[in-house]
């Protein structure tokens, strides 16, 4: 069985989740991915830890570097730096995550490696880009999706009488701008590399990408009101202040996701509350829409979330629980999808791993 990019080399110099996650995507994918590893940079290998008496190792490690065979090399030295040379040689893409002008000054930028090897492609997956006057700022992904827009959605929805009131934004416990620039950094490198091998000359390119620019593009939806003119009241479905698209409270001071945008859906769940009387009218604003929350969280806290996906779960009507990420691992859902998987590991014994999303019918990913 061939997977899509077996053959093809990958030397990962990158750090942290951004670059590890894309280069994850490419092993399970099938390429040959190689880490360079620095020997001064510990935070790839922190806890938490898998243990097995006297041996640990990282978990984030393991689930991140999968697939995936290393080598330590201290490119501060000259040594360490013709080593890499003879490695682009053999080698189909360079992934890296370091500010602008490190590569250059580490003598290993796109031009020298080109040199080296014209077919080469060097992605470089940054910040805020390879220019630009945040080039050189240092950041992580809260900075990144605070500049982008995307942070400033996170806040509590506008309630009518209270439009003044300051909102401020929640950390959305997950790095959407680290996973979302890793994956569109996997995107471009498989575009360059289908470029690459149709052009007779078969040379590569060097690919820029920046975490704030990957989430801004995240938001079309938002974009589109915005270029429109059309603040629609002030209010956004995507952001909750609409009451068909929300989150609720149950019973049982667990939640319930709401997420209806057609009005047959909205019809459906207006039914099954018993509030046939607002089922007719779905874009509603101001004090009217306040009621039609206060009329769904009232029915909504009268069972417990299990009651009412025993319920939902049956009908169109566009309704899931909130769940914990270990509440998730659970659900017949994922585990029919194969979203945790138990690997072999040659000390460990079996580990568990969070699955690919990416399903092939005749080559599958493991």
């Amino acid at each position: 069985m061939t997977l899509p990019l077996e053959g093809k080399v990958i030397l990962d110099l990158s750090r942290m989740l951004p670059g590890p996650y894309c280069s994850m995507i490419l092993s399970d994918l099938g390429a040959e991915v190689i880490r360079i590893e620095d020997p001064n940079y510990p935070y790839d290998n922190g806890p938490p830890f898998f243990r097995k008496g006297d041996y640990q190792e990282s978990v984030f490690h393991s689930i991140l570097m999968r697939n995936k065979k290393s080598i330590t090399l201290n490119l501060k030295t000259s040594e360490a730096v013709l080593i890499f040379y003879e490695l682009v040689k053999h080698a189909d893409v360079v992934l890296d995550t370091f500010r602008p002008k490190v590569m250059k000054r580490l003598k290993i930028d796109y031009n020298t490696l080109a040199s080296v090897n014209p077919s080469i492609i060097c992605c470089s997956l940054t910040g805020y880009g390879q220019y630009g006057p945040y080039e050189q700022v240092a950041g992580h992904d809260l900075n990144y999706i605070g500049i982008s827009g995307i942070l400033d959605l996170t806040k509590e929805r506008k309630i009518f009488g209270k439009e003044d009131s300051i909102r401020k934004p929640l950390n959305p416990g997950v790095q959407v701008a680290d996973i979302g620039g890793g994956l569109v950094s996997a995107i471009g490198i498989l575009g360059a590399i289908i470029e690459r091998d149709n052009n007779e000359e078969r040379k590569g390119q060097f690919i820029d990408i920046s975490m704030t620019d990957s989430v801004f593009s995240f938001i079309p939806m938002i974009a589109a009101y915005h270029f429109a003119k059309d603040l629609s009241d002030g209010v956004n479905i995507l952001h909750g202040d609409f009451p068909f698209y929300s989150v609720y409270q149950t019973k049982d001071n667990k939640f319930l996701s709401v997420g209806i945008i057609e009005a047959k859906f909205w019809r459906e769940f207006c039914k099954a509350l018993g509030l046939e009387e607002i089922s007719h009218k779905q874009f509603v604003i101001g004090k009217e829409r306040e009621n039609f929350f206060k009329k769904i969280e009232q029915e909504l806290l009268k069972k417990t979330q299990e009651e009412w996906m025993k319920i939902f779960i049956y009908l169109d009507a566009c309704v899931m629980p909130v769940k914990s990420f270990a509440e998730a691992c659970e659900d017949p859902q994922i585990i029919a999808r194969n979203m945790v998987e138990e690997i072999d590991h040659p000390i460990l014994g079996k580990i568990k791993n969070v699955g690919s999303p990416i399903k092939y019918s005749r080559t599958p990913l493991s």
